[in-house]
């Protein structure tokens, strides 16, 4: 009997992860140098961003299904902000930050991403992040999952974001997992 109930657990987990409402497919970016896993058919957009007194177009890759938004931000780096290690923390700091701002938010875990290498890629950098904070008009509560990468001369920023409740465990880690480099 409990065999039964673990397969039936088990399927059910799987179920959720496969839901109708993450029609999950792979987005690759040839421009931007990776591959990952979208609920639904993204946009892609690019902006100049004002970092450090420096412009940096950012492109934009996303998609939003319901209230949950899932992104995936690029951007080549000047060379200084890859001089050293500290400036590659400070780099990290900027943006994660910045996002973080975004939702009037607070950062409730940071630690090291973990990320597949691709051959001939250099990863500077990788830290992971939870923060809740609150979206939209009426302030509702948020969670906010982000993965940042710094590799070779790119910034890659990963972020799911959604109404308190709605980023299941199951739903991050596909999103997540899926994200890879592609070797130049």
């Amino acid at each position: 009997m409990r065999r039964i109930a673990r397969g039936l657990a088990l399927a059910a987990v799987l179920l959720a992860a496969c839901s109708p409402k993450f029609d999950w497919r792979e987005i690759r970016s040839a421009e931007g140098g990776f591959a990952i896993h979208l609920p639904d058919k993204p946009q892609t957009v690019t902006r100049d961003i004002d970092f450090d007194g420096t412009r940096v177009a950012m492109t934009m890759t996303s998609t939003g299904v319901g209230p949950t938004m899932f992104a995936v931000g690029v951007a080549r780096l000047p060379p200084q902000s890859l001089a050293d290690a500290t400036a590659i923390r400070r780099t990290v700091a900027f943006f994660r930050d910045g996002l973080v701002r975004n939702i009037d938010g607070a950062v409730t875990w940071q630690r090291p991403a973990p990320l597949a290498s691709a051959g001939g890629i250099a990863l500077r950098a990788a830290e992971a992040v939870a923060a809740r904070g609150t979206i939209g008009a009426d302030r509702r509560a948020a969670q906010l999952a982000a993965r940042f990468y710094v590799a070779d001369d790119r910034f890659y920023q990963v972020v799911a974001l959604g109404a308190e409740g709605e980023l299941t465990d199951d739903v991050l880690e596909a999103f997540f997992s899926s994200f890879r480099l592609l070797p130049p």
